[in-house]
């Protein structure tokens, strides 16, 4: 065991889900979680937390106690949207499978603090990859299966039960699972891989999802940047982007009001970000081009209206920014949607 990974957590509600496939197999669910060293009052509480180290012991008990190495499947099964709070809510309304990645990568910290997952493009396909950022010495590889077959889980939901993929990576050699995985992802599977990764056809992911409303997406944001927030689990970046957020009718967000709110100096916040690979600058511009393009797809704000809303003093110099952004004059990008 080590420190940091002690210190990530996993949100409860995964936990819960182990909890119940294993009552589902005739395993004592009470005594699983004791074992695994997790409070059972403290689990059920809105909104907890565990730490990395007793998810992955739970997962180990799980499969000692059940014999199955390939339960990750019901564990996915379990775990339902709006468990995992307005990320799975927000994405099976986001506008295509692509924005809903984006949010889960954005989002990631809700799910798990140890998890490292990006988006990647290449010529043809989108890859989901997934990493974690520690190894606890008892981390079971059945936990990061789990998340791939939860992600594909809920895009199905978000747009089609016969969606495929083109391949699905594993980084262990899988040879229990193989036949099992590869029925429900209906694809090639590639064990001993180098990462864990979902690849996508590009023209799946750009689909327009049918349940897509942007203001019920814009609501989920919300929810989960608050919930994380409040929590103390996002990082300094989330806090900032929150503060901007609700600050962004100024004109120019101000480094030093945002310092002040956070208890830092504007030195200590410009250290704090370039540490994370952030500038302050380049986070105004992202708020502004997230907030611009969820007010423009819900088509219920003027033009002049949302120029004030992101604190721009002519909508010349929103539709210049906007330009920069997307390519499309808000106009444009309006009529498109």
């Amino acid at each position: 065991m080590t420190s940091d990974a002690q210190n990530e957590t996993v949100l409860s509600n995964i936990g819960l889900a182990l909890a119940r496939v294993a009552q589902s197999h005739g395993v004592d669910a009470g005594a699983l979680m004791h074992d695994a060293g997790i409070d059972t009052e403290s689990i059920h509480q809105k909104e907890s937390r565990i730490s990395t180290v007793q998810h992955q012991e739970l997962w180990k008990l799980l499969i000692e106690r059940t014999g199955k190495p390939c339960i990750g499947l019901d564990v996915s099964r379990s775990i339902s949207p709006g468990a995992i709070h307005g990320l799975g809510l927000g994405w099976l309304v986001s506008d295509t499978l692509k924005s809903a990645l984006e949010r889960l990568v954005r989002f990631q910290r809700l799910v798990s603090t140890n998890a490292d997952i990006e988006l990647a493009e290449t010529a043809e396909s989108y890859e989901l990859i997934y990493r974690a950022k520690t190894h606890p010495k008892n981390f079971q590889t059945a936990s990061a299966d789990a998340l791939l077959i939860l992600t594909m889980r809920l895009c199905r939901l978000a747009l089609s039960e016969s969606l495929e993929l083109k391949r699905v990576e594993l980084a262990h050699p899988g040879a229990d699972c193989v036949d099992a995985y590869e029925e429900f992802f209906r694809c090639p599977l590639e064990s001993n891989s180098a990462r864990y990764a979902l690849i996508f056809d590009k023209s799946t992911l750009d689909q327009n999802l049918p349940d897509a409303n942007p203001l019920l997406a814009r609501i989920n944001d919300e929810s989960v940047t608050e919930y994380l927030a409040r929590y103390d689990l996002a990082d300094f970046v989330t806090q900032v982007r929150k503060m901007l957020i609700e600050r962004m009718t100024e004109a120019k967000p101000d480094q030093a009001t945002i310092a002040r709110a956070l208890n830092v100096s504007v030195r200590q916040l410009q250290r704090e970000l370039q540490d994370r690979g952030f500038t302050f600058k380049g986070l105004v511009e992202e708020v502004r081009r997230d907030l611009a393009i969820s007010y423009l797809s819900e088509g219920v704000k003027t033009i002049g209206e949302i120029t004030y809303l992101l604190g721009y003093t002519e909508p010349a110099n929103f539709g210049r920014s906007f330009k920069k952004w997307t390519g499309q004059t808000p106009g444009e990008f309006r009529a498109s949607r």
